[in-house]
């Protein structure tokens, strides 16, 4: 039996850290819906530097609090947009890295504060993602238990932020911003995995599998709904080029791979192979959430475990819906914005369930299953 001031300490020490990764998951989140809006609002090109702000011939963090500096931005942005003009004559860039064009200075301000503020939380979730991993990493104990989750994270964070600024490059790339959306995936899903083990009881252990069937769907599902948010991405960077018949849902099957356009091409900017990849494969994962919720209600499910499939299963019906208002109305900003972050809560609520599926309570009744 563990020493109880022994246990009480550790216990202390898990709580002091939890908070800060829970305020790092919520920021990540935050960030993720930030940087959709960036994307759908056209305002990703607003402000051409990285990682610090030009303004009359000094770096900076901060926006401009004058008219001869904002005249300055507005002239900056213009000079890059003309050098991405010349790379989507090149046939190097596609026009929707242009972004909005703005009527007036004040568009052009409204622009360029949405992604200042897309940035500053990005800078503050690096702060807090650092502080926390040198705190873990200090302590044994907590190194032990959350040590590779939570550094798996903090150097996909690092990642996602060179990736930012390669975008920023590139003229916010919509081709590549699946990486981005899938990097942010994989980062949500590791951090709220940390969570779970920081606040499990010490000396919690994974329990011997009773659903071994349901562990693997789970994984399957998972797996699936990341590829989702990938595909997701791709839907939304090609959706300029959108065929009619799409827009209501027919034709995805024919003509998927476009002769003579190349390989590249077709992976990055074929809208039609797109909606295929992402449309049918989200029937398919309806079906597996179907044959874990038969297989969850034949099993030994406890109270948490019990509620994140019916959460998940919530989640996916939102989906479904969002998904189909998407396809019928088109691109509607609030509509596409609604739908990825409701893709990232059905993840989480998929991992969720896998990390109680592996860590309940090893003398949970048999006869208890998933209620009707």
């Amino acid at each position: 039996m563990a020493d109880a001031p022994a246990v009480t300490a550790q216990t202390d020490r898990r709580r002091s850290v939890a908070p800060w990764v829970g305020v790092l998951f919520a920021g990540v989140f935050i960030l993720n819906l930030a940087g959709g809006w960036v994307r759908l609002s056209g305002a990703g090109v607003a402000i051409p530097h990285w990682p610090l702000i030009e303004i009359d011939g000094t770096r900076t963090l901060l926006p401009p609090f004058t008219d001869r500096g904002w005249e300055a931005m507005r002239a900056a942005w213009a000079d890059h947009q003309e050098l991405l003009h010349e790379r989507i004559a090149r046939g190097e860039l596609g026009q929707a890295n242009l972004g909005r064009r703005p009527a007036d200075l004040g568009e052009f301000r409204a622009m360029f504060l949405t992604e200042w503020c897309h940035r500053a939380i990005a800078a503050l979730v690096g702060v807090v993602a650092l502080g926390t991993l040198v705190t873990v990493l200090r302590d044994r104990g907590l190194r032990r238990l959350a040590g590779v989750p939570l550094g798996a994270a903090c150097a996909l964070i690092a990642a996602q932020a060179v990736l930012g600024g390669m975008l920023v490059a590139q003229g916010t790339n919509t081709r590549w911003l699946f990486l981005h959306q899938g990097n942010a995936g994989a980062i949500m899903a590791l951090l709220l995995w940390t969570l779970l083990l920081l606040l499990a009881p010490p000396g919690e252990a994974p329990v011997v599998r009773r659903r071994p069937w349901l562990g693997r769907l789970l994984h399957l599902a998972a797996a699936g709904c990341w590829l989702q948010l990938v595909t997701g991405a791709l839907v939304a960077s090609s959706r300029h080029d959108l065929p009619p018949d799409l827009q209501v849902g027919l034709g995805a099957l024919t003509s998927l791979w476009i002769d003579g356009a190349g390989a590249a091409w077709n992976l990055l900017e074929n809208a039609r192979l797109h909606q295929w990849l992402h449309r049918w494969p989200a029937w398919a994962l309806t079906l597996l959430f179907a044959a874990i919720w038969v297989v969850a209600a034949r099993s030994a499910c406890g109270v948490r475990l019990r509620l994140a499939l019916q959460v998940g299963a919530t989640f996916l019906g939102v989906q479904v819906v969002l998904g189909l208002g998407a396809a019928l109305v088109g691109p509607a900003p609030l509509v596409a914005l609604a739908h990825q972050a409701m893709g990232m809560c059905l993840l989480l609520s998929v991992v969720l369930a896998m990390h109680d599926c592996r860590r309940e309570p090893a003398d949970l009744p048999q006869a208890q299953g998933l209620p009707a």
